[in-house]
């Protein structure tokens, strides 16, 4: 997906204004996104903290969260009524369509449906693998999937979540900010060796990322930004409104300001998957998330780009 905050760094110039040329790709799923990642495709990936997490603990692989991008922005639980499904309750017995299925939004999912009577461990649901958001939205939209599989709920966030408000057969049943807040949902990874080695991108990278994120939250440039959203999404003026509002102005879930790292939210973050079996061994969250060059989160490009963000430029 496009952030609000990567959106206007792109249309306002900010990456080019610190000597970057950004290539935009979206992924198909966490599972490939990480695999093209360690294979060098892509330098930088937006994902999940929880993808993160999982990765760099439960297979020790070197890879690293640099920056936070949102909070679980729209991040909400939607059902397709016209394969009956109206309530959470109308899931008991059926299947919840996810990423993957041990990573991404599966343990925010779990936590949503546990909160409302509804155990994974217990039988009462179980997993569908789809992939990535897009193709989750897109299998939700039409009720089923490619083989004719029913499709009978999701979790998305923005800009899928609010785009789905606009389809007849779709319902927005639960918000997963009322199971859980502060959580960390997306954020800037990518391998401790890529950003050991190019630190003045990494640096570069965030601080247009943060320009771009104050450019989009300054009440002046919101007719710019709601035109640059529709655009780059191709949605129409109210969806991007909606976008908007979820990602900018919902201060709980919304995005992250300056990128800023939520530690309280990726500590949740990861309390989330340790409460569901999600490690191979126990961890302590508060030690996980201490920031450190060979840890899962580092901190000093974020600190550096803060600054050059804010530095005029010639």
């Amino acid at each position: 997906m496009h952030n609000v905050s990567f959106i206007e760094a792109q249309q306002q110039g900010f990456f080019a204004k610190q000597g970057l040329n950004v290539c935009y790709n979206q992924v198909t799923s966490s599972t490939q996104q990480f695999n093209s990642l360690l294979s060098g495709q892509y330098d930088i990936v937006e994902t999940t903290a929880d993808n993160a997490v999982n990765r760099y603990v439960n297979s020790q692989l070197p890879v690293q969260i640099e920056a936070g991008i949102d909070q679980g922005a729209g991040l909400d639980l939607i059902v397709n009524t016209a394969n009956g499904i109206h309530s959470i309750s109308d899931l008991k017995g059926k299947t919840v369509a996810v990423d993957a299925p041990n990573s991404g939004y599966v343990f925010a999912l779990e936590k949503l449906l546990a909160d409302n009577g509804l155990s994974l461990q217990n039988g009462d649901y179980s997993l569908q693998i789809i992939g990535g958001s897009l193709q989750r939205f897109q299998a939700i939209s039409a009720g089923h999937t490619s083989t004719g599989d029913p499709v009978y709920a999701t979790i998305l966030g923005t800009p899928f979540s609010e785009q789905a408000h606009y389809v007849s057969t779709l319902s927005d049943v639960a918000q997963f900010s009322s199971s859980m807040a502060p959580y960390q949902g997306a954020t800037l990874v990518t391998t401790r060796n890529f950003a050991q080695t190019n630190p003045q991108t990494m640096t570069k990278f965030i601080a247009a990322m943060i320009q771009g994120y104050n450019f989009a939250v300054n009440p002046f440039h919101k007719t710019t930004v709601l035109a640059d959203i529709a655009s780059t999404d191709n949605v129409s003026t109210q969806i991007a409104s909606d976008i908007y509002r979820d990602s900018i102005c919902d201060v709980v879930r919304g995005e992250n300001g300056e990128e800023l790292l939520n530690t309280f939210g990726l500590v949740n973050t990861i309390n989330l998957r340790q409460q569901f079996g999600g490690f191979t061994a126990p961890v302590d969250s508060w030690q996980l998330v201490q920031p450190g060059k060979d840890s899962l989160y580092d901190n000093e490009y974020w600190n550096a780009a803060l600054t050059l963000a804010f530095t005029p430029t010639k």
